[in-house]
């Protein structure tokens, strides 16, 4: 009886699962894992700024994005317990405001333990290997013109091609029958034009970031806000960058104080006002926001330095206080993907199994992980995504061979 032999395209996150999986269901199948970097899991180095928050307690649908019915399936999988999946793998974690790291605080922990299963299993890993040829033939596949019984694409999406995700398995996939979806950076900061971003430059604030179309609300989100010379940045402006798209006239509004009021603010300089007439207003606003943030608004508001608050028309207070709670920048952009963490868009959910991951297209064929039109926030969604869907690609792949006989 010949070997039977399975192809996994990718050697990330869900490539590396799915291996490891297939030859958990059945160790004789010959499983060889496709990479074309030097070496396979690299982007999971650079997640949760080196410590890899690789999933989180609060899996609620509310944090992904995209097919609701597809998500729900992956989601309640019985593969989509990540955290005990490591733990048996040998991995201690630790949890920080609901996100999950290693507890060794180190992604390098989670990409050797994966990397020793790997070996352990004796999969074949083909690393400086890119794939440019997926064809089918009689009862199976050619992978650069190597036999396969069945075939695992989880080459990634787009986005931080550095890492290892070209965008190259979407035309291998689409030359199959398959169809793309338009593709967008995700994750990611925003361009914006405002000369007031040279002040805030370097400044990191809580707030509540808006984004509007025209005068549509496209989302909110809260959290620690990052200011650059170019860009906005942070979680809360990362989760929502996929919203922007091809959208024009894109705008961001930002509330400095999203725990005071308008009126509160109000009332506040009033007091001032009235107890301290001859304090700077950069000296009162010192005792609200970032100093930088004061300087920002005034220049905003058109207040000139070191103006009295006793001094303050009734007109410029309220256009201080509008401009702390809705400091407004016209968004350009986004950072594109080469800063993105992941990709908006893939392929089409509807022409692949949510239970198997199998194409519906082409027996034999499963697509998992950033490739797939599904996507997460910031705070370890994506990763559960690629661990989840990889794990169950690779179940049913090695299924699929079994019952091929």
């Amino acid at each position: 009886m010949s070997t039977k032999k399975l192809a996994v395209i990718g050697g990330g996150a869900s490539g590396i699962c799915s291996a490891i999986e297939a030859k958990y269901r059945d160790n004789t199948i010959d499983v060889t894992v496709f990479e074309r970097l030097p070496k396979v899991a690299k982007k999971i180095l650079a997640t949760g700024n080196g410590r890899c928050n690789f999933t989180n307690e609060n899996l609620s649908p509310v944090h992904f994005h995209g097919d609701t019915f597809f998500l729900r399936k992956v989601l309640t999988s019985s593969y989509a317990d990540t955290e005990n999946y490591f733990r048996s793998l040998g991995l201690i974690s630790y949890s920080e405001d609901g996100r999950i790291y290693p507890r060794s605080q180190q992604a390098a922990s989670l990409r050797d333990i994966l990397i020793q299963k790997l070996n352990e299993s004796d999969v074949t890993v083909k690393t400086e290997t890119p794939v440019t040829d997926i064809q089918t033939v009689k009862s199976g596949f050619k992978v650069n013109g190597e036999y396969f019984d069945a075939v695992i694409v989880s080459g990634g999406g787009n986005a931080a091609a550095v890492h290892g995700s070209d965008g190259s398995c979407y035309k291998l996939l689409e030359k199959l029958g398959h169809t793309k979806t338009p593709l967008y950076p995700a994750l990611c900061g925003l361009t914006v034009s405002d000369k007031n971003l040279n002040i805030l430059k370097g400044v990191r604030a809580e707030a509540k970031a808006s984004l509007y179309c025209g005068n549509e609300l496209l989302g909110e989100e809260s959290g620690e806000i990052q200011f650059t010379d170019k860009a906005i940045s942070g979680i809360p402006v990362m989760n929502l960058s996929h919203l922007c798209k091809n959208n024009k006239d894109l705008s961001l509004s930002i509330d400095l104080c999203e725990e005071i009021s308008q009126n509160e603010l109000r009332e506040h300089f009033k007091i001032i006002k009235n107890s301290a007439p001859e304090r700077d207003i950069e000296t009162v606003l010192s005792g609200v926001v970032n100093t930088k943030i004061g300087f920002a608004a005034m220049n905003k508001s058109g207040i000139k330095p070191h103006t009295k608050i006793g001094k303050l028309s009734p007109a410029l207070a309220e256009m201080l206080c509008n401009v702390l709670k809705n400091f407004t920048f016209t968004v350009t952009g986004t950072k594109g993907f080469d800063n993105a963490q992941i990709t908006c868009g893939g392929i089409k959910t509807t022409e692949i199994s949510p239970d198997t991951m199998m194409s519906n297209i082409i027996s034999g064929l499963f697509i998992c992980g950033e490739i797939v039109d599904i996507h997460g926030d910031c705070g370890g969604y994506n990763l559960h995504l690629a661990w989840t869907t990889g794990r169950i690609a690779g179940n049913a792949a090695a299924e699929y061979i079994i019952n091929k006989g």
